[in-house]
């Protein structure tokens, strides 16, 4: 952690949990749009796998620090998306924390697993950039929305 990340006060704060650095770089960059038409200060980071995140957010909480919300894929190497969420829900203790899904599946009984392993929110990810636009609006209404609660 640099000095400036140690200072800097955002907005909001994203997590991504995505194996795809594409994907990852895409909502990324939509995320990032919509927080600068808003003048919304803004920091993503990303992790490779639910494992990964779990230490990050663990991090982030013992700082007292945790992001608005984490934006979770399902289908991950090493820790899969929906056991990120049950154990983020039940072994860590994070009810209140914001999370979306947001994966290829297009299936109602995956969004469905999706929302009773933890998740808050679940979007299929788009074809079109306008599309992920209008995900990424929705992704930090619903972040602020919760900090503000």
């Amino acid at each position: 952690m640099t000095a400036g990340e140690a200072t800097a006060k955002f907005d909001v704060e994203v997590l991504i949990i995505e194996d795809d650095q594409d994907d990852a770089y895409l909502l990324t960059r939509a995320l990032k749009q919509v927080a600068r038409e808003r003048g919304q200060k803004i920091d993503v980071r990303h992790s490779l796998n639910g494992l990964d995140a779990l230490g990050e957010v663990a991090r982030k909480d013992v700082l007292n620090r945790l992001p608005d919300v984490v934006v979770v894929d399902l289908n991950m190497p090493v820790m899969d998306g929906g056991r990120f969420l049950r154990l983020l829900r039940r072994d860590a203790l994070l009810p209140d924390l914001c999370a979306v899904v947001l994966t290829t599946s297009t299936e109602k009984p995956v969004h469905d697993e999706a929302r009773a392993n933890g998740a808050d929110l679940v979007f299929a990810k788009p074809s079109e950039q306008r599309e992920l636009i209008a995900i990424a609006r929705q992704i930090l209404d619903f972040g602020v929305g919760a900090q503000a609660a």
